[in-house]
């Protein structure tokens, strides 16, 4: 999904560092993703279901240019 309506805009995030692990406090301690985007003076954290994390995976895959060329 590009976006070519409206330009995009805000905090451009730096640095991502990404683990797993199982959730401490949601019922049955579900298998999840911890994202966290570093950028100026800040570190952003995001906990993801492995369903969401796959969606994001298939969704940078098609947005983002082949491995062999250069960013």
């Amino acid at each position: 999904m590009k976006n070519k309506e409206y330009p995009i805009s805000g905090s451009i995030f730096q640095g991502v560092t990404t683990r797993q692990g199982k959730h401490e406090y949601e019922e049955g301690n579900p298998q999840v993703i911890e994202i966290t985007f570093q950028g100026y003076n800040s570190s952003y954290v995001n906990v993801v279901d492995l369903k969401t994390a796959r969606e994001l995976v298939n969704q940078l895959r098609d947005l983002l240019p082949p491995n062999y060329v250069d960013l």
